[in-house]
């Protein structure tokens, strides 16, 4: 397809190359004096995977052409240009967004990225007088913007990769279910709360997954439900329905309304704490039962849609829905 004069360019390098698209706009023109020859300044933006990510890549710049002066770029501009664009829940982008205004912006937002390295970095995380929570949430923001930075080769290396912001001091008490207490939510099952719960201890999912879980993205011939409202891309996953509570899901999948549930996470909170429990106490308890009974640890993560901590588990190491399911069918209370 020949794109329109001045719009930029997508061509493939030739060689075994992870990134091989790139992607070239005119950003003026070269003048020759001597020969009076004038020619167009090609600059790169990017390489990219895929054609089509390469071609959205191109699109998006001539809609909002943005600074491409790599030595010049700052990092509040990458996030101008990153912000609406990151991959996550409405609620986690808005985190985000809170983050970088109170933490940020106003510390080195106006520094160009190629000066901003490990020492500057970790003195800001030095500096901010807050817990490991909100820490977490400005180093996630921090690496959405350098790993563009990256990918768009405005610089050759992340330094958030050695910034370190501490260990995680957990001041919340989590309580496991313990047997009898599940026996007792089996006996109220038909009561939507407590089949709610029954479904998170079985599944180990997060609260907020299945709250909002459309209707449609359960398969009840497959038993599979399928995950696409996350955190994050790795929390974007299809896992497959315990035996025990498929009968539950089938029941409520018969209720009016789109959600599986639809609970508020007001309603489901006010719920547990009348239990004597916090909401994430299930999800504690399916990762804890599942140690227990001895399943594969990367199992558990691909399960719950967390993160494995290698490269290899990351990259290579593929299990089916069968594995999922028959480790997932021997998790028992």
């Amino acid at each position: 397809m020949k794109l329109p004069n001045k719009y930029g360019s997508v061509t493939k390098l030739k060689g075994n190359r992870r990134r091989p698209w790139m992607v070239r706009v005119t950003t003026g023109t070269v003048v020759n004096h001597e020969t009076k020859k004038a020619w167009s300044r090609q600059t790169v933006i990017g390489y990219y995977e895929t054609r089509k990510e390469a071609m959205q890549a191109l699109a998006e710049y001539n809609v909002n052409p943005y600074n491409l002066d790599r030595q010049t770029v700052t990092i509040g501009e990458l996030w101008d240009q990153i912000k609406d664009k990151v991959v996550c829940s409405d609620d986690r982008r808005k985190v985000y967004k809170r983050n970088y205004h109170n933490h940020i912006e106003f510390v080195i937002g106006h520094e160009r990225i190629a000066n901003v390295k490990v020492g500057r970095l970790q003195e800001l995380f030095d500096n901010v007088d807050q817990g490991y929570s909100t820490k977490s949430n400005i180093r996630s923001v921090l690496n959405h913007i350098y790993l563009y930075a990256l990918q768009n080769d405005i610089i050759q290396q992340n330094y958030m990769e050695y910034v370190r912001i501490g260990t995680e001091e957990s001041h919340i008490e989590r309580q496991l279910y313990s047997p009898e207490e599940i026996a007792a939510l089996w006996e109220k099952k038909d009561e939507p709360h407590y089949s709610m719960t029954l479904v998170l201890l079985y599944e180990g999912m997060r609260i907020k997954e299945l709250r909002e879980l459309p209707k449609d993205n359960v398969d009840l011939e497959a038993r599979t439900i399928t995950i696409t409202e996350a955190k994050n891309e790795q929390s974007k996953r299809i896992i497959p329905i315990h035996e025990k509570v498929l009968p539950l899901i089938e029941e409520q999948m018969k209720s009016p309304g789109i959600s599986l549930y639809g609970f508020t996470k007001t309603q489901y909170a006010y719920f547990t704490a009348q239990i004597g429990h916090k909401p994430y106490d299930t999800r504690h308890t399916f990762a804890s039962r599942a140690n227990a009974l001895g399943l594969p640890k990367l199992t558990v993560q691909r399960l719950m849609g967390h993160k494995p901590e290698s490269v290899l588990e990351q990259a290579y190491i593929h299990l089916s829905m069968d594995e999922l399911r028959d480790a997932l069918d021997q998790l028992c209370y």
